[in-house]
């Protein structure tokens, strides 16, 4: 016989779930206020008691900053509660009258039940005793509903301020991370743009080059052909999703280089090295291959060199070829590297220039701004 009952799960909801959301937001300022409020307002009476000639004992002290404990911590209490589960529906100026009329009255019923429960039986109820000056039982418990509702309205008022100041210090921070993934996103789409951008200078001397290979020989020319199908899936962007990685931008590199060499007499020969397990690292796309075409730039190159490393937190890349002393390096590529690494990088990335050699260090963590895609 089956029931069409659910069976009991495990992850329903439950009480603690239920006082936990309830509750939620409750820190460590609320109990500074709550703190605060407890002590202060018994010594500034304590004060006013000494400034008019009163007597002042220890008893009324303490049991003073109990009542303002309850008071405080029933106030607070309800008006998270309050914001958790009420506010959203009833608006905020229902809220708060609930809660403080909740808090009056739950604050003198447990004052009430404090002073039979626990001062009453150590005899240190004679301040509550007011019979004797006329006053009955019931009206000391209204003069207590007043005082808690004072107290509670009071409580009140500055718990939306402190509410207030952190709602809009979360407001403020809200809106900075949005200009901060507005401007990680313009510079995402330049990075893109940028990678997808082929040379045209290239790309038609490497049709020529296919041309020629051709008219020399159908396995020549297939060979062209497919250095440029090569370097033009490694340039142009692919599946978002994908992350750009080390080896993905080796790969780039090694085909724009095999590229090159086609429409040259004098071939680069090109020397990669990768550490172990450096392959996967990531890596914002168009930072490599910027540092290749400044090292190529100059036409005495025959070797090149590329290293890609760790060193602690950071991931290291050098690049370096056999240059003459005497040529004189383009200063456009290096200048876009150094732009992309201050807008991907507040502080950490390092750049560093000689003569046929590059070294740029950059932080090893995701960057600022999201990575840039690669084919």
């Amino acid at each position: 016989m089956s029931s069409v009952l659910p069976a009991p799960s495990t992850t329903g909801f439950t009480p603690r779930e239920g006082w936990s959301r309830a509750l939620a937001g409750f820190s460590r300022r609320h109990w500074l206020l709550i703190l605060c409020f407890a002590l202060i307002t018994p010594l500034i009476e304590t004060l006013f008691a000494v400034a008019y000639g009163d007597p002042v004992h220890a008893g009324p002290v303490f049991g003073g900053i109990a009542k303002y404990v309850v008071i405080g911590f029933t106030t607070v209490g309800f008006a998270i509660v309050a914001d958790n589960l009420l506010r959203d529906r009833l608006g905020p100026i229902a809220s708060l009258a609930i809660v403080f009329l909740a808090a009056s009255v739950v604050s003198a019923a447990l004052i009430e039940f404090i002073v039979y429960a626990v001062v009453a039986p150590l005899g240190w109820d004679d301040a509550y005793k007011l019979e004797r000056k006329g006053i009955t039982s019931m009206q000391r418990i209204a003069m207590e509903f007043v005082g808690a509702a004072r107290w509670s309205l009071v409580l009140l008022a500055l718990y939306e301020l402190l509410e207030s100041n952190h709602r809009a210090g979360q407001e403020l921070h809200a809106a900075r991370m949005t200009a901060v993934a507005a401007q990680q996103n313009l510079v995402e789409g330049e990075l893109r743009a940028m990678q997808a951008r082929v040379d045209p200078e290239l790309l038609f001397n490497s049709l020529v080059a296919i041309d020629q290979g051709y008219a020399q020989g159908v396995e020549a020319g297939q060979q062209r052909l497919d250095g440029l199908i090569r370097f033009l899936r490694a340039a142009l962007p692919g599946d978002f999703a994908e992350t750009a990685t080390v080896a993905r931008e080796q790969e780039l590199v090694e085909a724009y280089v095999a590229l090159s060499n086609q429409r040259s007499a004098n071939a680069v020969q090109l020397q990669v090295r990768v550490d172990p397990g450096t392959a996967s690292e990531q890596i914002p796309s168009m930072l490599l291959l910027p540092l290749v075409r400044w090292a190529l730039a100059d036409p005495s190159v025959r070797s090149l060199r590329v290293g890609i490393g760790r060193s602690g937190e950071m991931l290291v890349i050098e690049v370096e070829s056999d240059a003459r002393k005497d040529a004189v390096a383009p200063a456009d590529e290096i200048a876009s590297v150094r732009e992309r690494i201050a807008q991907l990088y507040a502080e950490g990335a390092q750049l560093a220039i000689g003569h046929g050699r590059a070294r740029l260090e950059i932080p090893r963590h995701t960057p600022q701004v999201p990575i840039a895609q690669s084919a």
